[in-house]
């Protein structure tokens, strides 16, 4: 039981944060972004790449609330599986995709 109030929790988090990047607030939390040069920080386009973190969240909060419907054993295996091809995707796309 104290397991869902955690998943809805920090789902509830994650599309806080999301809505928060869409509105252009937390530019500081992308991680690598916000301790790069300004040289480097000129190589990405800041509004792609805040699109596709808020993405990232997104995703990772309609994980949460899918492995919470789901039978346990089978929803954690396809909860992880879908864990590490959405972050191979945005490790993808901020490399390709969000940089000018």
């Amino acid at each position: 039981m104290y397991m869902i109030g955690w998943f809805l929790f920090l789902a509830a988090i994650l599309v806080l944060v999301g809505i928060a990047y869409l509105r252009g607030k937390c530019d500081g939390f992308i991680a690598g972004y916000n301790t790069a040069s300004p040289e480097k920080k000129k190589q990405y386009d800041i509004k792609r790449l805040r699109l596709l973190v808020a993405c990232f969240h997104f995703a990772l909060a309609a994980l949460f609330f899918l492995f919470l419907m789901g039978n346990t054993n089978v929803a954690a295996i396809i909860f992880q599986s879908c864990l590490v091809v959405l972050i191979v995707i945005v490790l993808v796309l901020a490399n390709t995709w969000a940089k000018k």
